[in-house]
Order: structure tokens, then C-alpha cells, then sequence
């Protein structure tokens, strides 16, 4: 009875750590779909209409879809890259428990340590995706489509309070960073322009004093067609003084749009959530996995039945 249950000890903890390589095999290609999955995440174009906003002076918070999960996603990659590691040690410890099965005070001593350690390890990680799990899930819950009436009225405030001259260089900072924005997204002003009534009337450029306050412009010349910073200059009067059909840009809420373009498709959102899922949950496995191994160590050795 004593010999049957030596070997009952040893085959149940042969058992377990088979259980436990399969597992460990499992989490390895789960670590590798997240590293990569989050790297993709991180890398893509960035969203470029938070830079054009912040260069108008436009508070808004966060104007690009999946911009919070773009940014958490650096931080995700790097914790999932030191998991393939974690795994392979992990794994190398258990096919040494394999194949030397030596039975005396330190190898049960090393068994003990080794798989305390795995425990904690895997107890710390399964809470680092499931936290990260969440703040993917909460960031996707709330996370809203570009407000574009929010960015459409901020820009007009802002355009009415802060523009000051045609000029690129002469006005201040955020009224040059209007008329390089005209320029370089061949643009003009918030709503469409359709004559000498428009966006610009009620700017300090129109009131207070500038070229449309004399009556010499009526919309900015960074405005007129094929302008550059180099020649906008020279742009014609029929363009920035008559306002004539044909001879200005669109409206400024076209380029908006297009800064704003999604880069992070869905399904890369429900990958990174699903990985991290269920990597959390696995570990959780894994965990429960070496109790029992730790459980059984101190019955067999209680009941004095463990091999040697």
C-alpha cells in the first residue's frame, strides 16, 4: 500500500506538470499574438488631428477613435514581450522537474521554491491583463466617434477670438498657425465661404485692424487658390477683395475630417481585448494548477509517502 502510494504521488505530480507544459505552450503563442497584436496597435499612423488642433489652440479631448487604446498599447506590447520569457523559464524549470526526478531534502526544498515563484509570477500577470483587459474594454465602452460639431464651434471661437492678421509671420503665434493651416490643407475658414460675409468678419483681423478692417481684404490671402508661404503675397484681388467664385479653397471642416481617419480597425481592438482575456484567465488556471501541485507535495510528505 505504502509502495502504491509512492507511486500514486509521483504519477499525480507528473500529471500536473504535464497539464501545466501544455498550458505553458498555450500561453506562448497567446504572448506572441500580443506582443504583436499591441505592437501593430502602437505603430500605426498616428492620428493627426489632435497635432492640428493644438497647433490652433482647439481644446478637445482625445478628437481620434481608439486614440486612448493607441496609447495604452505601448504599454501593453512592453509587458507582453517579457511574457514569452517568463514562459520559457517557466518551462525549461518543469521539463528539469521531468526529466531528473530526484526525490531528497533540496529537490523537494527547489520543487517548493520553483513553484511558489511560478505561482506568484502568474498570480502578478494574470492581474496585469486583466487590469490592462479592462482599461481596454472601459477606453472602447466610452470612446465616442469625432465630435465634429464640438471641433466645428471650438475653431470658430477660436479663429474669432485669436485671428489677427493675413500676414504669416507678422500676427501671433496661433493667428500664423491659422494661415500656415490655410495654406498647407488648402483650406479657408470653418464654414464655407460664399462671399464677403463670412467666418473672418468678427476676427480681430475684421475689427480691430488689419487689412480686412480697411476694407482691402475681405477673406485672408493664405486663403486664395495656389498660394504657398512663398507667394501668398501676391494672390489675386478678385480671390482675397472681390470674393469671386472659384477663386478660394473649401472650408477647413473637409481637411478635418480627413486628419481624423480611423487607423486602428475593430477587429485589432477585439483581438488585443480577447488575448488579454484570456491570457488573464490562463494564468489564473496556471495558478490553480501549482496549488494543487504545492497541496500535494505536503500531503505526500505528511504521510510520509513521498518517493525517494
Amino acid at each position: 500500500m505504502k509502495k502504491l502510494s509512492k507511486e500514486l504521488c509521483r504519477s499525480l505530480e507528473f500529471r500536473l506538470f504535464h497539464t501545466l507544459l501544455a498550458l505553458k505552450g498555450i500561453l506562448m503563442v497567446l504572448a506572441i499574438v500580443l506582443v504583436l497584436s499591441s505592437e501593430e496597435i502602437s505603430t500605426v499612423k498616428p492620428c493627426e488631428l489632435e497635432e492640428v488642433l493644438v497647433s490652433l489652440s482647439v481644446s478637445n479631448t482625445l478628437p481620434c477613435k481608439y486614440d486612448a487604446i493607441k496609447n495604452e498599447s505601448t504599454c501593453i506590447r512592453n509587458w507582453g514581450i517579457s511574457l514569452p520569457v517568463l514562459i520559457l523559464l517557466t518551462f525549461l524549470l518543469i521539463l528539469n522537474f521531468i526529466w531528473i526526478p530526484k526525490y531528497n531534502g533540496i529537490s523537494i526544498f527547489i520543487r517548493f521554491a520553483g513553484i511558489i515563484v511560478v505561482g506568484v509570477l502568474a498570480v502578478l500577470y494574470a492581474g496585469i491583463m486583466i487590469y490592462f483587459y479592462e482599461k481596454v474594454l472601459d477606453y472602447k465602452e466610452k470612446q465616442m466617434d469625432t465630435n465634429y460639431v464640438e471641433i466645428k464651434t471650438s475653431m470658430i471661437a477660436r479663429l474669432q477670438e485669436s485671428y489677427s492678421s493675413d500676414n504669416v509671420t507678422s500676427g501671433g503665434a496661433i493667428s500664423n498657425s491659422w494661415n500656415r493651416f490655410f495654406i498647407e490643407y488648402d483650406c479657408c475658414a470653418i464654414n464655407q465661404v460664399k462671399g464677403t460675409t463670412n467666418d473672418f468678419d468678427s476676427t480681430p483681423w475684421c475689427t480691430t485692424a488689419g487689412t480686412c478692417q480697411s476694407t482691402a481684404s475681405q477673406i485672408p490671402k493664405t486663403c486664395c487658390n495656389y498660394v504657398s508661404e512663398d507667394d501668398y503675397g501676391s494672390a489675386p484681388n478678385t480671390c482675397h477683395s472681390s470674393v469671386s467664385p472659384g477663386t478660394f479653397k473649401y472650408n477647413c471642416m473637409i481637411p478635418i475630417k480627413s486628419l481624423s481617419v480611423v487607423h486602428i480597425e475593430e477587429w485589432q481592438v477585439s483581438l488585443l481585448r480577447i488575448t488579454l482575456l484570456t491570457i488573464g484567465t490562463l494564468e489564473i488556471t496556471e495558478f490553480i494548477i501549482e496549488g494543487m501541485l504545492l497541496s500535494l507535495y505536503i500531503c505526500c510528505i505528511r504521510k510520509k509517502v513521498w518517493p525517494e
